[in-house]
Formats: structure tokens, sequence, C-alpha cells
């Protein structure tokens, strides 16, 4: 991978049909973009690799995130396996636990979360590799699970999501990456030499884990709008005790707004720095600069997230605008 890497998120909320998201990917890859992602809201993220895989032919493809809560890791293993191979070995599978609210509505309980990422990666590469005793734990206890076909790789990237100092240590303990998100540039610089200090202290090599940092994106030459689009970004995570609140910001009001349906209203209790934060938004130029922000923190792959501005939002342009200069 090249210091210029970039990926693109899809964000199944956006009402995409997916044929409409393959053909959005085939255009991604060939402006430029290595790394293609599906995030998970109330879809299915691994189902919807599918019309990605289909419709590029070198772009890495993955999730960002898979809920782990969502399915057993035995089932995440086979399905990994399978878009692996439909893929000819492009696929990466990104997990991550949604927090307690969003899990509630799926009637998911809460997990210790440490333990059970743990195991659950250990469990899909137990599938993967075919392990004749399978896996024991505390959370899950498998036995040989046969596959259709061999893998066409045992040693399938799995990459974590984490934000916090603990989930951060465990993937740089464990997985082959960590996934970002809702962070500044300095806050993920905090997170890169978490991970890279628990890396070194397990005996791996620090720059083998690479850092993946998904980057909220609202382009605009009208600045008034994109700032506006930003703020009405965070009702969508102002639940998530993670987010971002530079400067003692105060989210109650927005959060109780969300929390009663109304993202609308909620957006206008979003101090502009919250959104700042970890939004990048205005013009081609202004986005840029925030990109190689990340860059300069130490992250190895920004992943653009093109998020709505006045109601449209915005694939197209960003992937028109902010693909890797290399092909521009």
């Amino acid at each position: 991978m090249s210091g210029a890497d970039l990926g693109l998120s899809f964000a199944p909320h956006s009402g995409l049909a997916p044929a409409e998201i393959g053909r959005l990917a085939a255009e991604a890859e060939r402006a430029g973009f290595n790394d293609i992602f599906v995030a998970e809201g109330h879809g299915d993220a691994l189902a919807s690799c599918h019309p990605v895989i289909t419709a590029t032919e070198r772009a890495r493809v993955g999730t960002a995130v898979a809920n782990a809560a969502l399915r057993p890791p035995v089932l995440a293993a086979k399905t990994a396996a399978l878009l692996d191979d439909v893929s000819g070995g492009r696929f990466r599978l990104g997990l991550g636990t949604a927090n307690a609210f969003m899990n509630s509505r799926f009637g998911v309980g809460p997990s210790p979360s440490l333990q059970m990422m743990s195991e659950y990666v250990q469990v899909v590469r137990a599938v993967l590799a075919g392990s004749p005793d399978g896996f024991t734990g505390r959370l899950f206890q498998t036995g040989h699970v046969p596959l259709d076909r061999p893998p066409v790789r045992a040693d399938l990237p799995i990459l974590l999501a984490a934000i916090g100092p603990r989930m951060l240590a465990l993937a740089g303990r464990i997985a082959d990456g960590v996934i970002l998100n809702l962070v500044s540039p300095r806050q993920a610089g905090r997170a890169v030499q978490a991970v890279r200090t628990a890396a070194a202290s397990a005996g791996r090599d620090p720059a083998a884990v690479q850092i993946v940092c998904v980057v909220h994106c609202c382009p605009s030459d009208d600045a008034e709008a994109a700032a506006a689009a930003a703020r009405a970004v965070v009702p969508r995570y102002v639940m998530h005790p993670a987010l971002a609140t530079p400067h003692g910001a105060d989210l109650s009001k927005a959060r109780a707004l969300t929390a009663s349906g109304d993202r609308a209203g909620a957006a206008e209790h979003v101090p502009q720095q919250v959104a700042d934060a970890f939004v990048a938004h205005g013009d081609a130029g202004t986005c840029r600069a925030r990109i190689a922000q990340y860059r300069d923190a130490g992250v190895d792959l920004p992943v653009l997230f093109p998020m709505p501005v006045a109601g449209d939002w915005t694939y197209e342009r960003v992937i028109a605008d902010l693909a890797p200069l290399s092909h521009r």
C-alpha cells in the first residue's frame, strides 16, 4: 500500500439500491480509490459487499464495520470466506460492536465487548484455518467447522473498530488493522500511538497493523451549507458514548431530541466545533487539507464517508473532486 491510498465508504442508510452502489463503486475504482467499504446501519453490511465486489476488479472491499453482535462468529467466517472467494482475494472483514442504544433496538443485550471481540476474532481465524479442534473460550465454543470450498486466504485480514484505549490495545495485539471513526486528527494521532505501542508490546511489527480512519465528508462550495450539513451528521452518532465533545461541548439537548426521533431538531443544538472535530466539510481544497491532517497524524488509509448536503448525498462529488491526486 502506498502513502496515497484512499478509501470510500457507502452508507446503506443513504437509500442507494444495490445496483447503484455497484455503479458508484466501479466509478470510484476508476477514479483511483484503492479501498471500498460498506457501513452497517439497519441493513446487512456483508451482503451489501456483493454488488461492490461484482462491479469492481482491483479495489479491496470490506466492511467498516459489520456489527459482530448481530451474527455468530462462525457465520461471519463463512460469509467472509465466500466474499473473499467471489472477489478473488480482495475482501477484508471489519468488525465492531455497536453502542448499547443501537443494539437494544435489535434485541441484542449487553456483552463484555472486549472479551467478545477477542474470542470472535479467534473463532473466525479457527474456521478459516480449518482448525480440527475448533475453538473453546468463555463466550464461544465450536467444533471443527468445514467449509464447502477451501478459503482463498486462511489469513484473510480482520480489522477491528476501536476508539477507547482498551479496544485500541486489543486491535494492536491481535488484528490486521484498526478502524477509527468519530475522531479528530489529534485524537487519531493518539489512537495511532496506542495501537503501535500495543503491537510492539505483543512482539508484533507495529507497522504491520494498518490504521484506517473513516472521515465523514460534506463537500460544497457553499461554506455555510457545508457547515450546516456537518452539524446534521452529529445526530446520527450523538448516542455513541465515544463521540468527540471538544471544549466540554454540551450535547444533552441534541441527545434528547435524537432519542425522541427528531434529528433535524437535534442538529440545531449541535455546537459547530463538535461537527468540525470529525467531519471534513467545505470545498475540495478544504476537504483535502483535512484528509492530509489525518495522514500527518499517522493514518495509513483515510476512508471518505460522503454525507448529504442540502438533502443530496454527495457520492458523485466526493468521487469526482476528492479522488487520489495521482489519478486526476
